[in-house]
């Protein structure tokens, strides 16, 4: 009996330790895995004052995600939710843009058993629609100036509601609560206004030489390192997934109506080039979703066309990337 009664004793402490042992193991195997960030690679219009958003994320990550939610923000404002149950499989959302004349922020958040993760915000401009009762549609960019001071740039076109103009344009200002004063007449559609000061509100409008019509007003406040037109910190990743292998560029550069980013790549840094956008985009990321040959450089720049305003473009450095 009492060998039996050790033997039992000894079968309980081994079959003990071997389940503290498996609880272990079944511990270490469920701790939820670091999840990559969700990528937005474009944002589009598209017909009926629509606009088109596309991300990228891990399809093997795909089974450990809830889903996705959207954030949108206008001229740097607080982001608010667009949408808070997009499914873990989508890749894509169409909006009714209602902003005119603006910039636009979206900010993607993935929803994991873990917790949430955003990507980052990514910025596009809104084009201006002026009502008929403006016989001008006018739009207005801050641009960084020498010694960090900031200058106004305004371009205009004619509304089709009004017969085609060949005359002067006149461009007004006010600043605070000042007067209103007339900056310049220009047969231009475009002005640079470089007399101006930080913090200082300003309201500007153009008005048509020959009669009282006039554009709306547009009101800027200019700020101390105002981003340029001209794109900056130009960076590339690839991206490389289960099923898909990319390459995701993004830059900082001041976002306008009359200014378009062109993206260029070719297989030796002095070119030649090839255009992947050739009418040009207004947001500052692009996804290259070219089928990419391994062992191979690729070499990218973006190069910047500004309507009407010397100098007519700039383009960033030449960035190589390799293909393992």
């Amino acid at each position: 009996m009492l060998t039996i009664k050790h033997n039992f004793i000894k079968i309980s402490l081994f079959l003990g330790l071997a389940l503290m042992l498996a609880c272990g193991r079944t511990i270490i195997d469920e701790t939820p895995p670091s999840f990559t960030l969700p990528v937005l690679t474009s944002i589009n219009s598209i017909a009926n004052s629509r606009v088109k958003i596309e991300w990228y994320f891990d399809t093997y990550q795909e089974p450990l995600i809830r889903g996705f939610r959207l954030e949108r923000s206008e001229n740097n404002a607080p982001f608010q939710v667009v949408s808070d149950d997009i499914s873990p499989n989508q890749r894509s959302i169409e909006l009714a843009e209602t902003s005119r004349n603006s910039k636009v922020s979206f900010r993607l958040w993935s929803k994991t058993i873990k917790d949430t993760i955003s990507s980052k915000v990514v910025s596009y401009f809104a084009p201006a629609v002026s009502p008929n009762a403006f016989c001008v549609s006018a739009s207005v960019t801050l641009l960084q100036g020498l010694n960090n001071k900031p200058s106004v740039y305004l371009s205009w076109k004619l509304e089709p509601n009004i017969p085609t103009y060949t005359g002067n344009y006149i461009i007004e200002r006010l600043a605070n609560q000042a007067p209103s004063q007339v900056l310049a007449t220009t047969r231009n559609n475009y002005f640079l206004d470089m007399n101006t000061e930080v913090g200082v509100n300003y309201t500007y409008l153009v008005r048509l030489a020959t009669n009282n019509c006039t554009s709306d007003k547009i009101k800027i406040t200019p700020i101390a390192d105002a981003v340029g037109l001209c794109p900056q910190d130009f960076k590339i990743n690839l991206l490389s997934g289960k099923d898909k292998k990319s390459v995701l560029l993004s830059w900082n550069a001041e976002l306008a109506e009359f200014s378009a980013f062109y993206v260029l790549r070719g297989t030796s840094p002095t070119g030649p080039f090839e255009k992947l956008t050739p009418t040009g985009i207004r947001t500052t990321v692009f996804e290259d979703k070219t089928e990419l040959k391994a062992k191979t450089s690729y070499f990218y720049k973006i190069s910047t066309q500004i309507d009407s305003q010397p100098p007519n473009n700039c383009e960033t450095s030449v960035v190589e990337l390799k293909v393992y």
